[in-house]
Order: C-alpha cells, then structure tokens, then sequence
C-alpha cells in the first residue's frame, strides 16, 4: 500500500510545470529521472539562467510546493521560483508552498543536501547566498544578500555593495528572521526566532538571538 500510496502522489506531479523545469535546465539524460518535481501551483516567474546539479539524479530529488505545513492555507500559497543566474544544488531540498527563490543575473545560490525550506520563506540572491548541508530554514524568513538600492557617499562612492551570505553545516534558522548581507554562521548554529544576522560569526554549536544578533548560548546541539 505504501509503494502504491508513493506511485500515486508522483504522478500528481507528472505536470507541465515539473517536465518544463526538467526539459529547461538538465540535459536529457537527467531530465527523464524527474529529479525536480513542482506542484502545479509554483509560480514560474523567471526561468532563465541553470540549474547544476552535482549528485546523482534521482525523482523528486528536489521538490517545489509539495509539501505543506499546517498553519499556512495552501489555497493562497504558492511557491514564486525567478532564477536568472545559477542554482546549484548539492542533493535533497525540499522548498515548501509559499516559499520565494529569486536569483538574479550575477546571482549564485548553492544549496546543500538535506536542505528545508518552509512556508513564507524567502531567498534573494544578487550575488551569492551558500547554504551548506543539513540546514532548516523555518517559515517567513528571508535570507537577502542586496540592499537592491545603491547609496552613495558625498564623494560619488558605492558605500552598499551586494555582499555574500554563507551557512555553515547543520544549521537551523528559526521563523521571521533576517539573515542579511555578508552575514556568516558557522556549523552548527541555531537563530532564535525573529532574529538578525547581519555579521560574521565563526563560532560553532552556538544559539545566535536578538535585533542585531548576538550570541546567547554555546556548547548546543539540535535535533529533530
């Protein structure tokens, strides 16, 4: 029953929008395993740019909108996927309904495996965002490396550049955060909801708290 249950929910996908993706941005020889499965309901805004995928292919590898999360009504939530630069992928994500990945022309947006992505949440790449693997984000973050307006000085100089944003392994992010430009968390760190990181943090096994963010606890380890 379970193999027949798992057949069913897979031809559910078997869309314009999954085979499009596939055909779009993976050669054939990867393109007929499927590997991306998308619900009916993403919101293809932009398909330019690639998609690499650097592990062996198999369906529904990475998936857009397929899975909920209770307190979000699927009905008004979908998935927005604008890629004009790079998309890599380094194994299983998983981009739930309501999430956003939007990268730009110059953007390049590295995701490792196990990668979870909630509901509400965003990512905007200008310039690179690195998430390595085993990293949750949960619902209605935002993770942005670009002011998207430039500011300049009295002398005519670029004072708010776009800066890389990197997470380091076996990280989770907690929901309304910010994780804004040129801000780094090492392995094993945990944000506190409705924080900001807006700063490098080297240190591991830490909980990072606050508006900006801060170190509150180390010596941690999370779980399921």
């Amino acid at each position: 029953m379970e193999t027949l249950r798992k057949i069913g929910k897979l031809i559910g996908y078997l869309n314009f929008k999954t085979i499009y993706l596939n055909i779009k941005y993976l050669p054939l020889e990867k393109a007929i395993y499927l590997p991306i499965l998308a619900s009916k309901k993403v919101k293809l805004r932009k398909v330019k740019g690639k998609v690499i995928i650097t592990c062996p292919v198999r369906t529904g590898l990475i998936k857009l909108g397929t899975e909920e999360i209770g307190h979000f009504d699927k009905r008004h939530n979908r998935i927005v996927w604008e890629n004009d630069g790079t998309i890599i992928f380094n194994g299983t994500a998983v981009i739930k309904y309501g999430a956003k990945i939007i990268v730009g022309q110059e953007g390049r947006l590295e995701l490792g495996n196990n990668f979870r992505f909630s509901s509400g949440s965003v990512i905007i790449c200008y310039k690179s965002v690195i998430i390595e693997d085993n990293c949750r984000v949960a619902w209605e973050t935002q993770i942005i490396d670009s002011d998207f307006h430039r500011i300049f000085d009295e002398g005519g100089s670029h004072i708010n550049p776009d800066n890389e944003i990197i997470i380091r392994k076996n990280c989770w992010i907690g929901n309304r955060c910010t994780i804004s430009k040129g801000a780094i968390l090492g392995n094993d760190t945990v944000v506190a909801s409705n924080s900001l990181v807006n700063k490098k943090f080297t240190e591991t096994n830490v909980i990072i708290g606050g508006i900006p963010g801060k170190i509150i606890k180390s010596g941690i380890t999370w779980g399921d």
